[in-house]
Protein backbone atom coordinates (compact mmCIF):
# COMPACT_ATOMS: atom_id res chain seq x y z
CA UNK A 1 0.00 0.00 0.00
CA UNK A 2 1.17 3.49 -1.15
CA UNK A 3 1.43 6.22 2.01
CA UNK A 4 0.76 9.95 0.26
CA UNK A 5 3.05 11.82 1.45
CA UNK A 6 2.15 15.15 3.58
CA UNK A 7 3.67 17.55 1.55
CA UNK A 8 6.01 17.49 -0.81
CA UNK A 9 10.03 18.59 -0.26
CA UNK A 10 9.51 21.25 -2.79
CA UNK A 11 6.83 22.75 -0.82
CA UNK A 12 8.34 22.51 2.73
CA UNK A 13 11.78 24.03 1.41
CA UNK A 14 9.38 27.19 -0.20
CA UNK A 15 7.18 27.88 2.73
CA UNK A 16 10.75 27.57 4.97
CA UNK A 17 12.01 30.02 2.29
CA UNK A 18 9.10 32.49 2.77
CA UNK A 19 9.42 32.41 6.38
CA UNK A 20 12.73 33.20 6.40
CA UNK A 21 11.86 36.23 4.13
CA UNK A 22 9.08 37.17 6.34
CA UNK A 23 11.59 37.03 9.38
CA UNK A 24 14.33 38.86 7.40
CA UNK A 25 11.94 41.79 5.95
CA UNK A 26 10.49 41.99 9.68
CA UNK A 27 13.80 42.24 11.11
CA UNK A 28 15.25 44.73 8.70
CA UNK A 29 12.06 46.96 8.86
CA UNK A 30 11.84 47.27 12.61
CA UNK A 31 15.78 47.94 12.26
CA UNK A 32 15.13 49.96 9.57
CA UNK A 33 12.53 52.12 11.61
CA UNK A 34 14.48 52.25 14.74
CA UNK A 35 17.63 53.27 13.72
CA UNK A 36 15.59 56.27 12.35
CA UNK A 37 14.22 57.11 15.31
CA UNK A 38 17.27 57.36 16.76
CA UNK A 39 19.27 59.90 14.64
CA UNK A 40 17.76 62.86 16.70
CA UNK A 41 18.63 61.10 20.09
CA UNK A 42 22.43 62.19 20.52
CA UNK A 43 21.91 65.62 19.32
CA UNK A 44 19.22 66.35 21.17
CA UNK A 45 20.87 64.41 24.60
CA UNK A 46 23.82 67.23 23.65
CA UNK A 47 21.60 70.05 22.94
CA UNK A 48 19.87 69.85 26.14
CA UNK A 49 22.62 68.99 28.42
CA UNK A 50 24.43 71.92 26.69
CA UNK A 51 21.20 74.37 28.21
CA UNK A 52 22.52 73.28 31.63
CA UNK A 53 25.89 75.13 30.88
CA UNK A 54 23.57 78.02 29.24
CA UNK A 55 21.74 78.43 32.44
CA UNK A 56 24.68 78.51 34.56
CA UNK A 57 26.20 80.99 32.01
CA UNK A 58 23.47 83.62 32.25
CA UNK A 59 23.82 82.85 36.35
CA UNK A 60 27.41 84.06 35.74
CA UNK A 61 26.38 87.05 32.93
CA UNK A 62 24.07 88.59 35.95
CA UNK A 63 26.96 88.32 38.70
CA UNK A 64 29.44 90.25 36.15
CA UNK A 65 26.95 92.42 34.56
CA UNK A 66 27.92 90.64 30.82
CA UNK A 67 27.43 92.54 27.92
CA UNK A 68 26.30 89.02 25.77
CA UNK A 69 23.76 88.41 28.58
CA UNK A 70 20.98 89.06 25.79
CA UNK A 71 22.64 87.09 23.01
CA UNK A 72 23.09 84.07 25.85
CA UNK A 73 19.15 84.20 26.38
CA UNK A 74 18.11 84.39 22.41
CA UNK A 75 21.03 81.43 22.55
CA UNK A 76 19.39 79.55 24.90
CA UNK A 77 16.12 79.92 23.43
CA UNK A 78 17.65 78.87 20.08
CA UNK A 79 18.68 75.35 21.77
CA UNK A 80 15.31 74.92 23.49
CA UNK A 81 13.17 75.45 20.24
CA UNK A 82 15.83 73.79 17.80
CA UNK A 83 14.68 71.26 15.72
CA UNK A 84 15.87 68.33 17.70
CA UNK A 85 14.50 69.29 20.62
CA UNK A 86 10.93 70.50 18.99
CA UNK A 87 11.22 67.06 16.93
CA UNK A 88 10.67 65.55 20.90
CA UNK A 89 6.91 66.34 20.66
CA UNK A 90 6.08 63.44 18.15
CA UNK A 91 3.76 60.38 18.30
CA UNK A 92 7.01 57.90 18.52
CA UNK A 93 8.25 59.68 21.99
CA UNK A 94 7.37 58.67 25.41
CA UNK A 95 4.36 60.90 26.83
CA UNK A 96 6.76 61.81 30.04
CA UNK A 97 9.36 63.08 27.96
CA UNK A 98 7.51 65.04 25.49
CA UNK A 99 5.50 66.61 29.13
CA UNK A 100 8.90 66.97 30.36
CA UNK A 101 9.95 69.25 27.25
CA UNK A 102 6.62 71.36 27.87
CA UNK A 103 7.66 71.74 31.62
CA UNK A 104 10.76 72.94 30.70
CA UNK A 105 9.66 75.38 28.06
CA UNK A 106 7.07 76.70 30.64
CA UNK A 107 9.41 77.07 33.43
CA UNK A 108 11.67 78.76 30.92
CA UNK A 109 9.40 81.03 30.40
CA UNK A 110 8.80 81.92 33.95
CA UNK A 111 12.79 82.12 34.32
CA UNK A 112 12.71 84.44 31.12
CA UNK A 113 10.30 86.95 33.37
CA UNK A 114 12.82 87.10 35.95
CA UNK A 115 15.71 87.84 33.53
CA UNK A 116 14.08 90.59 32.27
CA UNK A 117 13.42 92.08 34.84
CA UNK A 118 14.59 94.86 37.57
CA UNK A 119 15.28 92.00 40.03
CA UNK A 120 16.99 89.37 37.91
CA UNK A 121 19.58 88.62 40.64
CA UNK A 122 16.91 86.44 41.82
CA UNK A 123 17.29 84.25 38.87
CA UNK A 124 20.55 83.00 40.73
CA UNK A 125 18.12 81.49 43.33
CA UNK A 126 15.99 79.80 40.68
CA UNK A 127 18.50 78.28 38.46
CA UNK A 128 19.37 75.41 40.31
CA UNK A 129 16.80 74.08 40.63
CA UNK A 130 16.16 74.40 37.14
CA UNK A 131 18.92 72.75 36.07
CA UNK A 132 18.07 69.92 38.16
CA UNK A 133 14.94 69.73 36.31
CA UNK A 134 17.24 69.72 32.83
CA UNK A 135 19.27 67.00 34.34
CA UNK A 136 15.98 64.57 35.13
CA UNK A 137 15.15 65.54 31.20
CA UNK A 138 18.74 64.58 30.08
CA UNK A 139 18.94 61.64 31.63
CA UNK A 140 15.04 60.35 30.06
CA UNK A 141 16.21 61.52 26.53
CA UNK A 142 19.55 58.63 27.66
CA UNK A 143 17.38 56.09 28.74
CA UNK A 144 14.71 56.52 25.90
CA UNK A 145 17.48 56.33 23.64
CA UNK A 146 19.42 53.47 25.28
CA UNK A 147 15.89 51.25 25.25
CA UNK A 148 15.45 51.79 21.38
CA UNK A 149 18.69 50.27 20.95
CA UNK A 150 18.39 47.25 23.74
CA UNK A 151 14.81 46.50 21.37
CA UNK A 152 16.71 46.42 18.76
CA UNK A 153 19.43 44.07 19.57
CA UNK A 154 16.82 41.77 21.03
CA UNK A 155 14.55 41.75 17.62
CA UNK A 156 17.79 41.17 15.62
CA UNK A 157 18.70 38.23 18.22
CA UNK A 158 15.36 36.93 17.65
CA UNK A 159 14.89 37.39 13.80
CA UNK A 160 18.09 35.83 13.88
CA UNK A 161 17.32 32.76 15.95
CA UNK A 162 13.90 31.97 14.39
CA UNK A 163 15.81 31.93 10.99
CA UNK A 164 18.58 29.44 12.26
CA UNK A 165 15.63 27.51 13.53
CA UNK A 166 13.73 27.28 10.08
CA UNK A 167 17.19 26.62 8.51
Amino acid sequence: MLIKPISSVTSTVAKSLLSILLLSVATTGFAIFTLASSLNDAEAVNVAGSMRMQSYRLAHDIQIESADFGSHIREFERSLYSPSMTRLVSWDVPTDITEDYYLIIGRWHELKRVLNSADRKHYLVLVENFVVEIDGFVFKLQEFSEDKLIKLAWTGGIGLGGILAVS
